[in-house]
């Protein structure tokens, strides 16, 4: 979780599990920690049913299960239900839980806009790329794209290049963080671009991009530095390695060797995306 929590009730024998953090809790103390923690991504949502229930059945919180339907059922706000969580046990002071209160308002004030982007964000944020995308787009198509100015307009197809870099590749990802930058200028979305096309083997489009975009020589240089970087650290890695020996069973005929591989790395990648997904 974090840091150190001393738990003083009961421990769940089965956690609740937050999804998109990929986080398990398994006390009321651990839950308070979670909650006051990550303020940003409380929502009506966040307090559901199924909460409610594991704080009765798991912890035998039978009284604080039964206000917090309370509050449901009176359609009460996802603060009131957050602050009656803080209050079942003793781990914030009553100043720290004032603070709390103090950003969860400051949330609740933003507008549709801002609270749609920052779903969209904290998806991002925790690699649900999925569900990323389909808030952003929900914007993008919706009533609140004629109130954005063009750089937020522009940081919205930066953040979609993102997970396409992730979810389709790199040649897709290129064309939106060059449309991103054509709208925010930002040169982060520029910089990306420009080494999109450097990792798809595009050097020729680079050179006519770079000069096109006035980019110096000093900028290509770090940029060209970060690329070669990048790739050497991911030849460190587990995957690129257990790839590479893929690669030579193939090449050296090893065939069983070969379906072994292959079926760790799809077993891996079905537990990715169930966790992701379900």
């Amino acid at each position: 979780m974090g840091k150190l929590i001393i738990c003083n009730g009961k421990q769940a024998f089965i956690p609740y599990y937050f999804k998109i953090t990929n986080t398990k809790v398994y006390s009321i103390e651990e839950l308070c920690y979670y909650v006051y923690n990550n303020v940003e991504l409380l929502n009506e949502d966040f307090f559901g049913e199924a909460l409610i229930q594991w704080l009765r059945d798991e912890l035998g919180l039978e009284d604080r299960a039964n206000k917090l339907r309370e509050i449901k059922n009176n359609q009460g706000s996802f603060k009131e239900f957050a602050v009656s969580i803080l209050c079942s046990s003793d781990y914030y002071t009553e100043s720290e839980i004032k603070e709390f209160i103090r950003n969860l308002d400051e949330l609740v004030n933003l507008s549709p806009y801002e609270k749609l982007k920052q779903k969209g964000d904290n998806y991002l944020k925790y690699r649900q790329f999925a569900e990323a995308a389909t808030v952003y787009e929900k914007i993008l198509d919706g009533e609140e794209v004629t109130g954005l100015s063009s750089e937020e307009y522009g940081n919205l197809l930066h953040n979609l290049a993102i997970i396409k870099l992730h979810m389709v590749g790199i040649a897709e990802a290129a064309e939106s963080f060059k449309e991103a930058y054509e709208r925010n200028k930002n040169p982060e979305s520029l910089k990306q671009y420009l080494m999109a096309l450097k990792l798809s083997g595009k050097d020729d489009i680079l050179s006519e991009e770079v000069k096109g975009y006035g980019v110096t020589e000093n900028q290509k240089d770090e940029m060209l530095d970060e690329v070669n970087t990048g790739l050497e650290e991911a030849e460190q890695t587990e995957d690129y390695k257990i790839v590479e020996e893929f690669q030579e069973c193939k090449q050296t005929g090893r065939i069983n060797q070969l379906y072994r591989i292959a079926d760790e790395l799809i077993n891996r990648w079905k537990q990715e995306f169930r966790r992701e997904h379900s």
